[in-house]
C-alpha cells in the first residue's frame, strides 16, 4: 500500500465471526464486537518509531484505551508513521506505515507489535467479551512487493471464497496471510478478495501482530500503509460452491450431464443424482473434484448410460455437492425429456447447414424456448433463447459460420424441459 499513490492499498478489517478458512467451522457468536476508534496516539515511553516504543490510543471505546508496543523490527523493516489516518483509509482505524528495507535482496521483513486494552479509571486490564481485527486489501505493488499480515491466539478467521491471499501457519502458532503481487485499488471493507478477518473472544491482549512485506531481489524502497480496523463489519456467508451452469444433453440412449462452477471452497466431490418422479433420487455416478484450488472454478461432466433410461419419457437430475468435512448442499433440479412430446413437432432446416438453421415447432403453451447447438461431445457451441406463443413458432439461429464441419445436435428446450433433439450436419 503506497502512501504516495492515488489509490491506497490497505491491510486490516473487522467482521462477524465466520469460520476457519471460510468453512463455518465455528458457529457465529451472539457477542457483538465493539466499534473501536483509534485516533490521537501519544508516545508514552521509548523512542518514537523504534523497538520498545509504547503508544497510547485514548478512548478506543468508552472508558477504555489501547497501548501499542513496537516489539521487533525484522530484516530491515522500519516504521515511518505509527498512525497515518489523515488522508487515507478509515479515520477510526489504526494505520501504521511499514517501509521495506534498502538491501536489494529477496526477503520477508516486518515490524511486530503487541496490543493491550486498559480501563481508563484505574489502568487495569480490560477484557472484551469479543472484538474483531481484520487486515484489508493485503496486496502488492504490481512490481516486486507483496504485503503480508500475521497474528495468533485468535478464535477464528475468515477469508473470502475467491481470496487472493496465501495462508500459512508458521512457528509459534502464527497464521500469516500473504497478498498477491497485483495492486487492488482503494481501501474498502467490501473488497473481500484481499481481506482476512480475525475474531478474538475474552481477550485483553493481542500478543503479536506482524505487518510486513515480501520482496524479490530487485525492489524500490516503499512505505506500505496498513489499515487496522476494529469494528463489527459483516462479510456475507456464501455457499461452498457457486454454479455458473448446470444442464444436460440427450445423446442417443444416454444423457450427458454438465456443470461449471464459478468458485469452490473445500469441495470433496459431486454425486449426480437421478430421479424419474422428482421425489425419489438415487446416485447415478460420483465425480471427484480433482485438484481445484479454493476460490477458483472448474467444468465437469458425467455421461449417464444407465439401462434404466430406456423406455422413459422424462428424467430429472440434481447435484449433491459434498464438502471435505462431509457437509452437503444440493443444486437445482433439471428436467430432461428423453422422448419428444407427440404434440410438439420439431423441424430443423436446412440440414446440412452452413450459416444458420431455422427451428420450427408447435407449442401447446406460451413461455420461453431455448435452441441449443451442441457438438457430439455435448459441448454447447451456440444457444439462443426466445419468447414463444401457443401454436406454431419459428426461430432462426444465426452465427454458425465459424463451426467446424461435422455432426452437431440441435436441442429444443421449452419452459426448462428438453423436448427434442435432432442431428445436424455442418458443411
Amino acid at each position: 500500500m503506497k502512501t504516495n499513490s492515488t489509490f491506497v492499498h490497505t491491510v486490516l478489517f473487522a467482521v462477524i465471526t465466520l469460520s476457519l478458512n471460510f468453512n463455518v467451522a465455528k458457529a457465529q457468536s451472539s457477542c457483538t464486537a465493539p466499534a473501536m476508534t483509534w485516533n490521537n496516539p501519544v508516545l508514552i515511553s521509548g523512542t518514537a518509531l523504534q523497538v520498545n516504543a509504547v503508544y497510547k490510543f485514548p478512548n478506543v471505546t468508552p472508558g477504555v484505551y489501547a497501548l501499542i508496543t513496537v516489539t521487533a523490527k525484522v530484516n530491515g523493516a522500519s516504521i515511518t508513521n505509527i498512525d497515518d489516518n489523515v488522508n487515507n483509509g478509515y479515520a477510526a482505524a489504526w494505520q501504521p506505515v511499514i517501509q521495506t528495507p534498502s538491501a536489494q535482496v529477496a526477503s520477508d521483513s516486518y515490524v511486530s507489535f503487541s496490543i493491550a486494552f486498559k480501563n481508563t479509571a484505574d489502568n487495569s486490564s480490560h477484557q472484551y467479551n469479543c472484538f474483531q481485527l481484520s487486515f484489508i486489501d493485503v496486496d502488492g505493488d504490481d512490481d516486486h512487493i507483496r504485503e503480508f499480515v500475521a497474528t495468533k491466539n485468535f478464535d477464528s478467521y475468515t477469508v473470502a471464497n475467491n481470496t487472493q491471499l496465501t495462508l500459512t501457519t508458521i512457528s509459534g502458532g502464527i497464521t500469516q496471510a500473504t497478498g498477491p503481487l497485483e495492486t487492488y485499488n482503494d481501501i474498502d471493507t467490501s473488497a473481500y478478495r484481499t481481506n482476512i478477518n480475525f475474531r478474538f473472544t475474552n481477550k485483553a491482549v493481542i500478543n503479536e501482530v506482524r505487518l510486513g512485506n515480501r520482496v524479490d531481489a530487485v525492489h524500490d524502497i516503499d512505505g506500505r500503509l496498513s489499515c487496522g480496523y476494529f469494528a463489527p463489519v459483516t462479510m456475507p456467508l456464501l455457499l461452498p460452491v457457486s454454479y455458473l451452469s448446470f444442464d444436460a444433453v440427450v445423446n442417443g440412449e444416454s444423457v450427458l450431464v454438465k456443470w461449471a462452477t464459478g468458485y469452490e471452497l473445500n469441495n470433496s466431490h459431486f454425486e449426480v443424482e437421478r430421479s424419474f418422479d422428482m421425489s425419489n433420487y438415487s446416485t447415478a455416478g460420483i465425480v471427484l473434484d480433482g485438484f481445484v484450488v479454493n476460490g477458483t472454478g472448474k467444468s465437469y461432466q458425467f455421461k449417464d448410460n444407465s439401462a434404466q433410461l430406456k423406455g422413459r419419457s422424462m428424467v430429472y437430475y440434481r447435484l449433491k455437492q459434498v464438502d471435505i468435512d462431509g457437509k452437503v448442499t444440493y443444486s437445482k433440479v433439471i428436467a430432461v425429456r428423453l422422448q419428444a412430446k407427440s404434440e410438439v413437432k420439431m423441424q430443423v432446416s436446412p440440414n446440412p447447414f452452413v450459416e444458420h438453421v431455422t427451428v420450427g415447432f408447435t407449442s401447446t403453451e406460451n413461455g420461453n424456448a431455448q435452441i441449443r447447438i451442441a457438438n457430439m461431445a455435448g459441448q454447447t457451441m451456440l444457444s439462443k433463447q426466445s419468447t414463444i406463443s401457443k401454436g406454431y413458432n419459428n426461430i432462426q439461429v444465426d452465427g454458425l459460420t465459424g463451426l467446424a464441419t461435422g455432426v452437431y445436435v440441435a436441442q429444443l428446450i421449452l419452459n426448462g424441459t428438453v423436448i427434442d433433439n435432432q442431428k445436424l450436419i455442418k458443411n
